[in-house]
């Protein structure tokens, strides 16, 4: 199971986000669980989570801070998948990226994204990167 948290710095759409795919979660019997943490905390839920996916507006406050010393992925959700994409997803998304995070021995971040997506903030796919890259390969 993989263990997703989302982060905001108020908590009112993610903690909400973070509800709605839990309940999806538990609808389907998915192999995941999905719990919002505000981002200023997440020293103290460290044990809980193997993927923070940080709501879009975090990109400058997170960068400040650097490499937060996690040993853990942290990805930035795109704005317009924000809220609008389903729990697999997201589950996809968090996924591939722990995956990529696995295959690198250093990390000079705890924050990866995809290599073909290098500004988090001008991605404009509305599903996983793993659906839209097959999308984009049946289309050719």
């Amino acid at each position: 199971m993989i263990r997703i948290v989302i982060c905001c710095s108020g908590g009112f759409s993610s903690s909400a986000l973070a509800q709605h795919l839990e309940n999806e979660v538990q609808e389907k019997n998915l192999d995941a669980s999905f719990v919002f943490r505000p981002f200023i905390a997440m020293k103290n839920y460290e044990e809980e989570w193997d993927i923070a996916m940080l709501c879009p507006h975090l990109q400058s406050e997170a960068r400040a801070i650097g490499n937060m010393g996690f040993g853990k992925p942290m990805y930035y959700i795109p704005p317009r998948m924000y809220g609008l994409m389903n729990a697999e997803c997201f589950m996809e998304d968090a996924e591939d990226i722990v995956t990529l995070w696995n295959e690198h021995e250093t990390h000079d971040s705890d924050i990866i994204g995809f290599p073909d997506e290098p500004m988090p903030l001008r991605i404009r796919r509305m599903t996983s990167h793993r659906r839209w890259i097959d999308a984009q390969n049946a289309g050719q």
